[in-house]
């Protein structure tokens, strides 16, 4: 907090000295220089437009590559784990199907293993006497 008011006194009183610097020079009768006038006998504002024009064009330029790698390396990372995602969802669904598929082995009664028993006896009779006619 104190750091804030520290930092307030000190603008307050470097705004303070400029304005009296400038009332000093109004009333002293200086000669009137306009900033503009002493700014541009000093600075060359086409150069520095011109060479700030070819610097924003580099920094957009690295900007716009930077951003497309960004772009590219984070898609490719996406797929990469989208893949990933789908491959382990496959494999778990297939295991629980797996699961549920294969119902839980009941004993089977006797007289239905008798009778299944029989039925491919029959089955397997009729196949040979069919072997042995030629039928089919």
């Amino acid at each position: 907090m104190y750091f804030f008011f520290i930092l307030f006194f000190i603008s307050l009183a470097v705004i303070i000295f400029m304005i009296s610097r400038k009332l000093l020079l109004v009333n002293n009768s200086v000669e009137n220089i306009k900033n503009e006038t002493l700014l541009s006998d000093i600075l060359d504002f086409d150069r520095i437009k011109h060479l700030t024009i070819i610097n924003l064009k580099k920094a957009s330029h690295t900007l716009l590559w930077i951003v497309l790698k960004t772009y590219i390396i984070s898609s490719n990372f996406i797929n990469k784990k989208r893949k990933e995602l789908v491959e382990k969802i496959k494999s778990r669904m297939s295991k629980r199907h797996k699961e549920e598929d294969q119902p839980e082995k009941k004993e089977v009664s006797k007289h239905i293993k008798i009778i299944s028993e029989y039925r491919q006896k029959i089955r397997n009779m009729t196949h040979r006497i069919k072997e042995e006619e030629g039928i089919e």
